[in-house]
């Protein structure tokens, strides 16, 4: 084990991780330089294209006699918690800033996890060869965020090479190798596969930072060994779930996978399990022997989704095939949850969970690239929990409903302060800290539901692009909140009905009923537009009825031969207001869906 370094990426979004360990993988000999494709570790054509990692993998790499397995993580806030297995797996990090950009909030969101973590961090500024670099200025601020000297932020250019050899070395030098949780209950005569292992009096204590489904071989799982070995057939079960299954075969990330005879204690490999669900091998979990008593590695918590969204085929007749490729996708991603929903206007749907916008993005994506399927996806909502409350009139019930809180943070150029906090408190926030440093940094807590709409958008326009967010969903609190029902001709409407805060009503009423109002085509008889909020019409609209001049063939005669034909026509206009629905195209969902 003394030779052994494990150790994480971590940074921003777009602060150049997997291409760093693209230079990494170069200097250790995994891949020939100039014979790879770019960013070697994101294997996903959208994570390609996008510029960014979606998805975290593990590699190990050799370097003068040490074995070093590196996890390259995701930045975005929306896979935080894989991130946060994924520190728990490793000794150390290296922690990534871009210098043309400074830190930003992601940065401090992962920096602290690795600090609360007791992780050693080598800080490093990346990028130093761009004509936008502030070198000088982002190592400050790195350093003064880590309580380090300057002496000890390093430099790089994860692009051309520059000084990452030296970065390596640092590795090498600074991560501690993992340690013995029992001290002197191993005993080796061999290091190597071909030897003898004998840990008999060693439990076996292993973390699931990652998994994914292989139609032939089960649920593969991504393991840290803390304590123990892990080799094939051997009977294993998982605490979280209480799955037990015997192991098909253990091997390591070169990056494929590669067979082994064994995973001893330190190491970071896979496991065939051969189990069906992939929610029976939740990230998190730990592994352990049948028999073993002693309590599961710490820090374990289920992903539960934090933004719901409904998927809707456009051909109704396709439902089957999304969900079929829904299904598929869940096989791969334990984190989605869905349920069967149906519309009268759209038809069969599925009611999809997601961790946040970016994973709602990317699934949608993925079932219309990878599968074939044309969707509509309605606006993004979150979970308001639901409680009665004990009242003394028997008849009636009363309900009281919590939302979602988030931490926020923001970090942005010092001349935005004072519109970025303005928007803060425009969005129901509540300040906790701010930090002014070459950059400001902002803490609010906030509700998920004003952070999942238009924020971010917003946020990004009056910063110019310049500001970044990070959020971490901390708790559910009480609010006045109810369901606001949109009502066409009396009849309510499921699909534009949603939940609302009680200061947000009357706004969020008079919007949809005036962009119904222009998208809802004429009818032969007048439309009203109402939107009810606690029983109470609080907005209102109408669409004027197409007009036909019956009395355009009229000819001579008295008033009341055109009296009889306008009272005709005005009671058969009233009898198809009764009788008839209001037909709603596809097409004004689709629109109302993406504004």
């Amino acid at each position: 084990m003394n030779n052994i370094r494990n150790f994480a990426i971590i940074a921003h979004v777009d602060h150049g991780k997997s291409t760093l360990a693209d230079r990494l993988l170069e200097i250790t000999g995994v891949v020939v330089k100039g014979k790879h494709q770019e960013q070697v570790l994101d294997q996903n054509p959208i994570s390609r294209e996008r510029g960014i990692t979606i998805k975290l993998a593990p590699v190990r790499m050799e370097y003068h006699g040490y074995i070093l397995n590196l996890i390259d993580t995701p930045g975005h806030v929306d896979f935080s918690y894989e991130v946060e297995r994924t520190l728990a797996c490793v000794e150390g990090v290296i922690l990534l800033v871009d210098a043309t950009q400074g830190m930003q909030a992601q940065t401090i969101a992962h920096g602290y996890k690795a600090i609360s973590l007791d992780k050693v961090i080598i800080p490093c500024v990346n990028k130093i060869d761009m004509p936008g670099a502030d070198v000088d200025n982002t190592k400050k601020e790195l350093a003064e965020f880590l309580g380090v000297a300057l002496i000890d932020v390093y430099e790089i250019s994860a692009k051309t090479g520059q000084n990452v050899e030296n970065l390596l070395e640092v590795v090498v030098e600074k991560i501690p190798h993992p340690k013995n949780t029992k001290q002197n209950s191993l005993n080796y005569l061999d290091f190597n596969d071909s030897h003898l292992y004998r840990a008999s009096d060693l439990g076996l204590s292993a973390l699931i930072f990652d998994s994914y489904y292989d139609q032939y071989r089960g649920v593969i799982a991504f393991v840290r060994v803390f304590e123990g070995e892990i080799k094939k057939g051997v009977k294993v079960k998982l605490y979280a779930t209480q799955a037990e299954f015997e192991v098909l075969e253990v091997g390591i990330f070169t990056p494929e996978l590669t067979k082994k005879v064994r995973l001893v204690e330190g190491e970071i490999g896979y496991v065939v399990t051969n189990l069906k669900d992939i929610h029976m091998v939740r990230v998190g979990d730990t592994m352990c022997d049948l028999s073993q008593k002693q309590p599961p590695l710490p820090g374990y918590k289920t992903v539960k989704p934090m933004v719901y969204a409904s998927l809707f085929p456009t051909d109704p007749h396709a439902y089957q095939d999304v969900k079929k490729a829904l299904e598929k996708l869940t096989l791969n991603d334990a984190s989605l949850t869905y349920e069967q929903i149906y519309s009268t206007a759209l038809g069969s749907g599925l009611r999809v969970g997601f961790l946040g916008l970016l994973h709602a993005d990317v699934v949608r994506e993925r079932l219309e690239r990878e599968f074939g399927v044309s969707l509509v996806l309605t606006p993004p909502t979150v979970e308001y929990k639901k409680n009665i409350v004990d009242v003394n009139i028997i008849s009636s019930r009363r309900y009281e409903y919590s939302e979602p809180i988030a931490r926020i943070t923001i970090v942005t150029p010092q001349k935005f302060t004072g519109v970025v906090m303005q928007l803060c408190e425009e969005s129901r926030g509540t300040f906790i800290t701010m930090d002014n440093k070459s950059h400001v940094y902002l803490s609010y807590e906030m509700p998920l539901s004003e952070l999942i709409t238009s924020f971010y958008d917003h946020l990004k326009t009056i910063t110019s692009g310049y500001a970044s967010l990070d959020w971490e969903f901390i708790r559910y609190q009480s609010v006045e909140a109810d369901k606001l029902i949109l009502l066409l001709n009396s009849e309510p409407v499921e699909e534009f009905s949603e939940f609302v805060v009680a200061e947000r009503a009357y706004e969020r009423g008079r919007l949809l009923t005036q962009r119904l109002r222009d998208l809802i085509p004429r009818q032969q008889y007048e439309i009203k537009i109402q939107a009810q909020y606690k029983g109470k019409i609080i907005a209102s609209e109408r669409i004027v009825p197409f007009r036909k001049d019956v009395t355009q063939k009229l000819y001579g005669g008295d008033r009341s031969r055109k009296d009889k034909l306008l009272d005709r026509q005005k009671k058969g206009k009233k009898m198809m207001k009764q009788i008839g629905r209001v037909e709603i195209p596809k097409e004004v969902f689709l629109k109302l869906f993406k504004q």
